[in-house]
Formats: C-alpha cells, structure tokens, sequence
C-alpha cells in the first residue's frame, strides 16, 4: 500500500515511471491519510480513504508529521553538526519518543 498525502494524483503514472523495478503481477493500494484526505475531492474521499481499504485498518497515516513537530524543538541544535551526528541526534530523539510511546501504551 502507498499511502501519500497526493496518491489520487502521484500513482496515475507510477507504473510508467518505476514498473521496470516492480515485481510482475504487484497490486498497489493507493490511500490518503485521514488527515489530509478530507481536504480532498468528495470521490478522493471514498476511492483513497483508508477506512474503506480492505485489510488496511484504522490509521491515519501521518505518523511522521506529529513527529516533526518535537523534532522541530531540537534542530536548531543540529545546524552545525556533522551528517553523521546529526543523524544520530535525530536518531535518539525518535527512539527516546518511541520508548515513551511505548511506556505510555498501557495508560
């Protein structure tokens, strides 16, 4: 499944542009995450929501925007570090968010 904010338009030409590399026969769900996918067309809504995939569950799909928004606390922090230690500064900072996710889970 390919879960993109713009799927209704970004799929139209994927297999022309990447289908060499895709294994024969592949089927790609296309969806929109919740949160974007009501700022869309009423016929995005219904083709592209996941609540009305199959096996795709109930997620939003915008795990990774919440994300940025702590991140955001920490990057100026960043600026002059090496690539290297700016990934693992990130790196920490994800993990440490998962493990309180994590520990959080039973509340």
């Amino acid at each position: 499944m390919i879960m993109y904010n713009i799927a209704c338009q970004y799929c139209i030409h994927l297999r022309a542009r990447i289908g060499h590399l895709l294994p024969e026969g592949l089927e790609i769900d296309r969806a929109i995450g919740l949160f974007h996918v009501h700022g869309h067309k009423d016929q995005c809504f219904f083709r592209y929501s996941p609540s009305f995939i199959p096996k795709s569950g109930k997620v939003a799909g915008e795990i990774l925007e919440s994300l940025w928004s702590i991140l955001n606390h920490i990057a100026p922090s960043t600026r002059t570090a090496t690539l290297g230690h700016r990934a693992e500064i990130l790196d920490d900072h994800t993990s440490d968010s998962n493990r309180k996710k994590g520990l959080g889970m039973g509340k």
